[in-house]
C-alpha cells in the first residue's frame, strides 16, 4: 500500500513538473514573440528616447521580459515600464501587454483604451481568452500545446501600425466581426 502512495506521489510530481515546464517554455516562446514584434512591426512614428513596452499585470512573460532591457528596438533602448491601471495610462507605450491575470481590468476598460491607443499607434498583446474579439491586436492562443498568434487586422490597421507580411505568414488573421 505504501509502495503505491509513494508511486502515485512520484507520478503526481512528474505530470505537475512537466506541466510547470510546458507553461514555462509558453512564456518564453509569447517573451520572444514581443521582442520580434518590435522588428516585424513598423510604428509611425516613435517620440522619445526609448522604445517603451507598457506591461499591466504579471505573469511568467512579464518575468521573462526583464532581459530585454538590455536590448534595442527601432534604434532606441527597450524600456519596460510596469502600469496599474489602463484607466489612468499617461506613457507613451509603442507595445501593451496585459498580463492573462489582468483580465477584470481589460474587460472593464479595454474599449475606451483603443480610441486612446489607436491615436498614440500602441499595439495591443495579450494571451487573455477573447483578447482579439475584445479589441486586442494580437492574441497569444495554444493550439496542439504550441503558441499561435492571432492577428485583428482591423484593428491593427486602425492604430496606423504597418504589418510585415512574414509576421502575417505565422498567424491566424482574424477580422473584425469574426470569431475566435
Amino acid at each position: 500500500m505504501i509502495f503505491f502512495r509513494v508511486l502515485f506521489f512520484l507520478l503526481s510530481f512528474l505530470v505537475a513538473t512537466t506541466g510547470m515546464a510546458q507553461t514555462r517554455l509558453e512564456d518564453k516562446i509569447k517573451a520572444a514573440y514581443l521582442y520580434n514584434f518590435t522588428k516585424f512591426i513598423s510604428w509611425p512614428e516613435i517620440s522619445g528616447d526609448r522604445f517603451t513596452i507598457c506591461l499591466l499585470g504579471q505573469d511568467g512573460v512579464t518575468e521573462l521580459l526583464a532581459t530585454l532591457e538590455d536590448r534595442k528596438a527601432q534604434g532606441k533602448p527597450i524600456h519596460l515600464q510596469p502600469i496599474k491601471s489602463l484607466k489612468n495610462l499617461n506613457t507613451a507605450c509603442q507595445i501593451l501587454y496585459l498580463a492573462e491575470n489582468s483580465r477584470f481590468q481589460l474587460q472593464k476598460k479595454l474599449a475606451g483604451v483603443l480610441v486612446v491607443k489607436s491615436i498614440d499607434h500602441t499595439l495591443t498583446v495579450s494571451s487573455q481568452p477573447s483578447f482579439i474579439r475584445q479589441g486586442g491586436m494580437i492574441g497569444f492562443v495554444i493550439v496542439d500545446q504550441r503558441v499561435r498568434l492571432q492577428i485583428n487586422l482591423t484593428t491593427l490597421r486602425q492604430s496606423e501600425l504597418k504589418i510585415s507580411a512574414k509576421l502575417l505568414e505565422v498567424a491566424d488573421v482574424v477580422q473584425e466581426g469574426e470569431h475566435e
